[in-house]
């Protein structure tokens, strides 16, 4: 069931101990979204600590608030002994329990769950569910500030722009709207740096990020006929050039950047023959049903899954289907 901004008030209202959440392999998105929540219990006074399943990306970790963020070992540490006194666990920018990794242990220990998220295919997995597809996570958040009567600082504005720049890849993905702009001016006027963002995510990068990108660009195939743009990356390569899955980061982004394009797909190996497929589209192509298709989620214009099996197997499999979608009928890739 998919409630709204009133139920998630009256579940803030009336608990005092809170966990927030987002989900593994964490964007911009989910870590403005966390920030920007837990900023908002904070100023309710209630006592809130922020999870994350591992470390906050590099790119990210300008935030002010950031360094705050306890990984899931950390917390178990920290927290054993006290974890069944948290009363709500809330989940932002998360699909379904899956995608929290080993954080979706912790679900049991509490009475409560909050889910405020913005996929189209969320699994309504909480007590309370606010899922809105039309905006971000971190807007959503905005709207709770809002609509509880709460004041925002350059801090939190940061972390909410923060959310909105990552998620609509610098506004590259979505149409700037009225309400939009509003938003923004009201972030930009509490101090909030759209220059400083826009720097740190798309412009500061690893050494080691741009060799693991230079090493997905010298594959990149593109199939002019299709607009069909794609590339892949092994164990090997992350072994070789001392790069974490952090640093793929943008990657698969790239395929678009070629005249004509209007689908990238990036196959990456996280474990042996395990590959985490992402896809991204333009224009008037749509990836979520090809995502569906192999078991996985997003959006219309960003998704991803998860398959098995040797690359030599799966990406002629992949890559096929894709192709039957965008010619309607099965074609030969050059």
């Amino acid at each position: 069931m998919n409630n709204g901004v009133t139920q998630v008030i009256e579940a803030i209202r009336s608990h005092g101990r809170f966990v927030v959440v987002s989900h593994q392999n964490i964007d911009g998105d989910g870590i403005g979204a966390l920030l920007a929540f837990h900023s908002l219990l904070r100023s309710l006074g209630k006592h809130a600590v922020m999870v994350n399943h591992g470390n906050v990306p590099y790119f990210c970790e300008f935030l002010p608030e950031a360094k705050r963020i306890l990984s899931y070992d950390d917390f178990q540490k920290i927290y054993s002994e006290q974890s069944h006194s948290f009363e709500v666990l809330v989940v932002v920018d998360c699909s379904n329990l899956s995608r929290l990794g080993r954080m979706s242990e912790m679900v049991g220990n509490f009475s409560l769950v909050i889910n405020v998220d913005h996929h189209p295919d969320n699994s309504f997995f909480g007590h309370v569910n606010w899922v809105v597809p039309e905006a971000s996570s971190t807007v959503l958040v905005y709207t709770l500030f809002k609509e509880m009567g709460l004041s925002l600082d350059r801090t939190i504005a940061s972390s909410i722009l923060n959310g909105i720049i990552s998620d609509t890849g610098g506004f590259s993905f979505v149409e700037i709207d009225v309400r939009m702009l509003a938003i923004l001016e009201d972030l930009i006027s509490q101090g909030a740096s759209v220059s400083e963002i826009m720097r740190h995510n798309f412009r500061f990068r690893r050494l080691e990020a741009l060799k693991l990108l230079g090493r997905a660009l010298e594959r990149l195939v593109y199939n002019g006929d299709s607009g069909l743009s794609y590339t892949y990356l092994v164990r090997e390569d992350f072994e070789e050039l001392h790069a974490r899955e952090e640093d793929t980061e943008g990657i698969v982004d790239y395929g678009l950047y070629v005249p004509g394009s209007g689908m990238s797909i990036l196959f990456r190996e996280t474990d042996p023959q395990v590959f985490k497929v992402s896809l991204r589209a333009q224009g008037e192509h749509e990836v979520l049903s090809i995502a569906h298709h192999f078991g996985g989620g997003g959006h219309l214009k960003a998704a991803g899954f998860k398959i098995t099996g040797p690359l030599e197997n799966i990406m002629p499999k992949v890559l096929e289907f894709v192709q039957s979608i965008l010619y309607g009928a099965k074609t030969t890739l050059r």
